[in-house]
């Protein structure tokens, strides 16, 4: 009886010895994550959730998800997503393309501005949402962009993210991408319309301005050497056309919608005006103006003299011309005035001639 008593009270004690050290087991192997701690890293983990499903899903998935179209720049698409950080919300936007993969975009004058600036094909653009368009700070701007750089990374994206600096009117953008090795790419642009440094209207002075941001003084500029990858496209406009038997109205016709809602609001007097059959010619030319865009092929530059003779380049070495006509607002569909004459009928002649492409009877097309 001892001994029985004995082993019951050992076996009791083993169970309670396992019991206690199953506890502080469960106990030991509790953790709390702090790589969240932190709102910031929070917003990290938000931006790389969001892309990673956006990567996950691929472009022909985001097309059926509801990705909006962009109207100037033919088969490009965007969808975005909404983010909260330090009491500011940011809209995050994916711009692609349905087409041409795996190739860089070619140079035309279709393509976005950033497409257009930078080379790039698909992007990212992370901004604070406000209606007027807030103007972010270089301290602000950079930790934003780091926020992106360090999501990307950990999801093993490729695309350049951008961030728009200054005021919204000079599209000024700074980003960033990951090449998937140890160097990243930086990008940097700015648009500045008025009061234009001298030194800056010459291409010499544009390689300058460019070279000086791979050293950090101007002192080592003339102990480092550059190869520069340079293209160049020129806009060319004719002068709108000035008929002397025209006569114009000394003022302004201001229509009832404002004083400008981008319609040319003079009213344009013929000497016939006031005949049965002004509402059959022409009343206006469709055609206002011309645009000749020239497009040089790409050139390695090595010093700000190489530049200096390309500003003076004959235009007849461009590779690629483009002529984009500029039409009337009578053309254009968000004309709200009057259309009379044969001119300001011509988009309609022009649907009617898409339509009936595709009706085999024309009983259907008058239907």
């Amino acid at each position: 009886d001892a001994d029985s008593g004995f082993l019951m009270a050992s076996s009791s004690k083993k169970e309670h010895e396992m019991e206690e050290d199953s506890e502080e087991e469960e106990e030991f192997e509790h953790f709390d994550d702090y790589t969240l701690a932190s709102s910031w890293e929070r917003f990290i983990s938000e931006i790389e959730a969001v892309c990673r499903q956006w990567l996950a899903s691929g472009p022909k998935n985001l097309l059926e998800k509801g990705a909006v179209p962009l109207g100037e720049p033919k088969n490009l698409y965007k969808v975005k997503s909404e983010l909260k950080y330090a009491m500011k919300n940011y809209c995050m936007e994916y711009y692609f393309e349905t087409s041409n993969a795996g190739k860089a975009v070619d140079w035309d004058s279709t393509l976005h501005d950033l497409q257009l600036s930078f080379g790039v094909k698909e992007f990212m653009v992370i901004a604070p949402q406000s209606a007027n368009g807030v103007i972010l700070d270089s301290p602000e701007a950079s930790k934003l962009l780091s926020a992106v750089a360090i999501a990307f990374s950990n999801c093993s994206s490729l695309w350049p993210a951008f961030v728009p600096v200054h005021d919204p009117s000079r599209k000024a953008y700074i980003g960033i991408q990951n090449m998937g090795t140890v160097f990243t790419r930086r990008f940097e642009g700015d648009l500045i319309a008025s009061q234009v440094p001298v030194k800056l209207m010459h291409l010499e002075g544009l390689y300058e301005l460019f070279v000086s941001k791979f050293t950090y003084s101007s002192s080592d500029l003339s102990t480092h050497f550059f190869r520069v990858h340079f293209t160049m496209k020129l806009t060319y406009k004719t002068l709108p056309y000035d008929d002397d038997n025209e006569l114009l109205k000394p003022e302004y016709e201001i229509n009832e919608s404002g004083p400008d809602n981008g319609v040319d609001n003079r009213k344009k007097l013929q000497w016939d005006d006031d005949c049965p059959w002004s509402e059959w010619y022409t009343a206006e030319d469709p055609l206002k103006a011309f645009e000749l865009i020239a497009m040089w092929e790409e050139k390695t530059i090595e010093s700000s003299m190489e530049m200096a003779e390309l500003e003076n380049v004959s235009i007849h070495e461009a590779r690629k011309w483009f002529i984009v006509p500029e039409f009337s607002s009578y053309l254009m569909g968000d004309y709200v005035g009057n259309m009379v004459g044969f001119a300001s009928q011509l988009g309609l002649l022009i649907d009617a001639l898409a339509m009936s492409l595709d009706i085999q009877f024309m009983e259907d097309f008058v239907s």
